[in-house]
């Protein structure tokens, strides 16, 4: 009797151990495998046709990480560009140097953030407000570029906005993929591409040396910023939603764990070319939202980028270069206003002023100046409220 309360009382304390569902390779799981390039093409034509980055080294990047990462953590936690760094390098038109070293440079500063486990007392520094305002300004900045862009053919850049929003309706349908068909269709209507333009074949792939000259003036510009977007947003925002979508999956990944993925990224893919990544919790809710529900979306989309990056990356690049301005105005415009929207989420009023002068500064000098004279603002409306408060007392 009293082996058999010993042998139940131990199966007690060591239950069986729980097991990750396994990676799946599904028509689900290949849908949203899909689910972010509707973030991810207009950053990617963007980079390649405006930048002039090589569509080998940017998909060979992606697909690769998307692959290491889904086997590694066998959840669907895709990589996207980093939306400030992308946002002022399509706008102003960096050349391909400074936007790799820039990437370099926050790959140096994640993988610090990450080892030292420092994250989380930062991200309760910075006040949200500030971080609200650089989303509107990048909301600014890249809603401008992309009206510059649409205004090249104003009939089809409202043709292609019509469709966005008709788009809109069926989330299911990612519309960027949509309008980089109509984009492909209309060169080949206009001549612009032909079928003996496409051709199969390895690339040559560009290696780069980060420069430090560049990385400090591309943090300043664009990198500082975009590590205090990140944090706040990407950071908490992702490892929260990976709670909510898999509560089976306890601990599945720490913020630390994200820091030490995007620097590791970052670090290594600017040699061969790839553009600034990051992970982001909208295209995590995006994969999920299409049926990705294991690392298998990120494998399968890994090893399509892959797949374009080797043989098809001279197409890819005379398509991107000929794609129609006006349907990549619109796309960025729809990338702008999701920018933006995001600025006014759970705001208060009296924010309302901190989140516009940011913004106004950020649109009209840069993103990090913005940002502190947002700071600077923040501290003079606090120092008055504490005055008042003191008074009525």
């Amino acid at each position: 009797m009293n082996n058999k309360k010993n042998t139940r009382t131990i199966k007690n304390k060591n239950p069986p151990t729980r097991r990750r569902n396994p990676t799946k390779f599904s028509l689900s799981e290949f849908a949203g495998a899909l689910g972010d390039w509707g973030t991810l093409i207009p950053f990617i034509i963007g980079y390649i046709s405006i930048v002039g980055l090589n569509p080998a080294g940017v998909f060979l990047c992606l697909g690769l990480t998307n692959i290491i990462l889904g086997i590694k953590f066998n959840l669907p936690l895709p990589v996207q560009p980093q939306k400030t760094i992308g946002t002022i390098a399509i706008s102003q038109a960096w050349n391909p140097s400074l936007v790799l070293s820039t990437g370099f440079g926050t790959g140096i500063i994640w993988t610090i953030l990450g080892l030292t486990k420092f994250l989380e007392k930062i991200v309760r520094k910075i006040p949200v407000v500030l971080v609200r305002g650089i989303q509107l300004g990048l909301g600014l900045i890249l809603g401008w570029t992309a009206y510059l862009l649409l205004i090249s053919d104003i009939f089809l850049g409202i043709i292609s906005v019509f469709i966005i929003l008709l788009i809109f309706r069926f989330k299911r349908i990612p519309s960027s993929i949509i309008l980089v068909a109509l984009g492909i269709v209309l060169l080949f209507l206009n001549q612009s591409i032909t079928l003996s333009n496409i051709q199969f074949g390895l690339p040559q792939f560009d290696f780069h040396v980060p420069q430090w000259d560049e990385i400090l003036v591309g943090m300043v510009i664009a990198g500082i910023a975009q590590l205090l977007l990140t944090l706040t947003n990407v950071m908490i925002a992702t490892v929260s939603l990976i709670k909510d979508l898999f509560p089976e999956e306890e601990n599945a990944i720490t913020a630390s764990e994200l820091a030490v993925n995007m620097g590791i990224m970052n670090l290594i893919s600017p040699f061969l070319g790839g553009i600034p990544l990051c992970h982001g919790s909208g295209g995590l809710a995006a994969q999920y939202a299409f049926g990705a529900r294991t690392g298998g979306s990120m494998i399968l989309e890994g090893l399509m980028e892959i797949l374009l990056g080797l043989f098809f990356s001279e197409t890819l690049f005379l398509l991107f270069n000929n794609f129609p301005k006006a349907i990549l105005g619109a796309m960025l415009l729809y990338t702008a206003f999701l920018l933006g929207r995001i600025s006014f989420k759970n705001f208060k009023k009296k924010e309302l002023p901190i989140i516009l002068i940011s913004a106004i500064f950020c649109f009209f000098i840069n993103i990090t100046f913005g940002f502190f004279i947002g700071l600077l603002f923040f501290f003079v409306l606090k120092l008055i409220e504490r005055n008042l408060s003191n008074q009525q007392e």
